[in-house]
């Protein structure tokens, strides 16, 4: 006969007890469905809950937020308020964290509102949650006044500090936050090291990236993991050091992860290393066939070159994988709503009104001299097509929107899975300095704060 798991028998014992059962065994019940992640289980008997306290409420929002369901964390949390229910820390702090993740600075905000019309302790966890929420949100300025103003700081606070600086690309800052670190007694662990690296690769520091490596491995006795060689791999291509990346890599004592190649890829396409990029992409297409992104690297790096027929071989053999480019999409939060955009998309409530102003800004950024970038896009089609192509962007259309329904002056924030595009970049400082709006645009890769016609990355991302 099969052993019963752990869960089974505590599911066993807790269905042969029901006369027995109250909020406690109930509780301990939910806590191990979600703990052994079968969310489907803890949401049928959280339904079936005679009596639900805070534990109940908090136990299935962390479930939810754990296992990346962060729409429906929000959603409960907000049952929960409408339930009157008293809140707790652990609750705000899964909160906190499902608003970060999404990019939501209007939810985040209100769950700093209620910390304090609570009057909660800044707790470390809290005081933590909070700017890290900050940081991902595009408010890096405020994630750093909470951190001057913590009571007390644990080391993760101190890694989310130093994370979100490296994400906004305020990469000497970063590793002045680092020394500090060090320099109150602190002993750094491996997130702490991606942290720094990342600060590293963002602001192209590439002497001190090096430096801090050898830092990592030889005084701290840290091995490096995938995440650390991401790091310095991306910091070295785009610096345009890619015999020093590809050494890095083949010098590595575990083996590479396929996304190292992509990101060496990457930096092919950025300064136009054609033969190298060919060899990558034809390494990449055999280690992870089925992944997308590879042939839409190379076919760019194709295009880049304006070798069509290359373009056209790797695409089909793209369509024969029966792999689609995925589809990229952009977030913006208004009046209490998030909004999201897909490239082309015009299943929004406002698209008549989204697309008019989508002509009004292609307009008003001509008469300021702008002129398409449409190398990103890979077909083989005239100027005009392409040039209707990229215009239509997901971000480009969650700007749009941004200018409809805010006030004269407020900053536009737009959350977006992938890497931004060169043209897209370009347009968003435009537009900033013509519409006299700030812009904060977190993309796959990091923070871009658009202002007077300018980008906080220095147009290095």
């Amino acid at each position: 006969m099969k052993e019963l798991s752990r869960i089974e028998c505590s599911k066993r014992l807790f269905e042969e007890n029901a006369s027995s059962r109250d909020v406690v065994t109930w509780n301990s019940m939910l806590t191990a469905f979600v703990r052994d992640e079968q969310i489907g289980a803890a949401e049928k008997l959280f339904e079936e809950m005679p009596e639900r306290d805070v534990i109940s409420w908090s136990t299935m929002i962390s479930g939810y937020v754990q296992n990346g369901r962060l729409g429906e964390g929000l959603e409960c949390f907000k049952q929960m308020r409408e339930k009157g229910m008293r809140l707790n820390e652990a609750t705000l702090v899964s909160v906190l964290s499902a608003s970060a993740q999404l990019g939501l600075l209007e939810h985040g905000r209100l769950v700093h509102s209620l910390v304090e019309s609570l009057n909660f302790p800044l707790t470390v966890s809290l005081g933590t949650a909070l700017i890290d929420m900050y940081a991902k949100c595009g408010c890096i300025e405020q994630s750093k006044l909470l951190f001057k103003n913590m009571p007390k700081k644990d080391i993760w606070t101190w890694n989310v500090m130093i994370c979100g600086l490296a994400s906004h690309g305020i990469g000497k800052e970063a590793l002045a936050l680092f020394q500090r670190f060090i320099d109150e007694g602190f002993h750094p662990v491996n997130v702490t090291f991606i942290g720094v690296l990342g600060a590293c690769s963002r602001a192209g520091l590439v002497s001190e990236g090096r430096r801090h490596f050898k830092l990592m491995t030889e005084k701290y006795s840290i091995l490096p993991e995938m995440e650390h060689y991401g790091c310095m791999v991306d910091m070295l291509g785009r610096a345009g050091f890619l015999d020093e990346a590809v050494q890095l890599i083949e010098k590595m004592t575990v083996p590479p992860d396929p996304v190292l190649w992509a990101t060496l890829l990457g930096a092919c396409k950025i300064h136009g290393s054609i033969e190298l990029g060919e060899k990558i992409g034809k390494k990449l297409l055999k280690l992870d066939p089925t992944h997308d992104g590879h042939y839409v690297q190379l076919a760019s790096i194709y295009a880049k070159a304006r070798k069509w027929e290359d373009v056209i071989r790797v695409r089909r053999l793209l369509v024969e994988q029966n792999t689609n480019k995925a589809a990229g999409w952009s977030l913006i939060e208004a009046q209490g709503t998030v909004h999201k955009f897909v490239a082309g998309d015009r299943e929004h409530e406002r698209s008549l009104e989204i697309y008019k102003m989508l002509e009004k800004i292609g307009i008003r950024i001509a008469e300021s001299g702008y002129s398409p970038n449409v190398s990103s896009v890979l077909h083989d089609i005239g100027e005009e097509e392409k040039e209707n192509a990229i215009k239509e962007h997901s971000e480009r259309l969650a700007m749009a929107f941004g200018l409809l329904v805010t006030g004269a002056g407020d900053c536009i924030r737009i959350v977006k899975n992938l890497r931004v595009c060169e043209d897209c970049h370009e347009v968003s400082k435009i537009i900033s300095r013509v519409f006299e709006r700030e812009i904060i645009v977190r993309d796959g890769s990091r923070f871009h704060h658009f202002k007077d016609g300018k980008c906080s990355c220095l147009d290095y991302w």
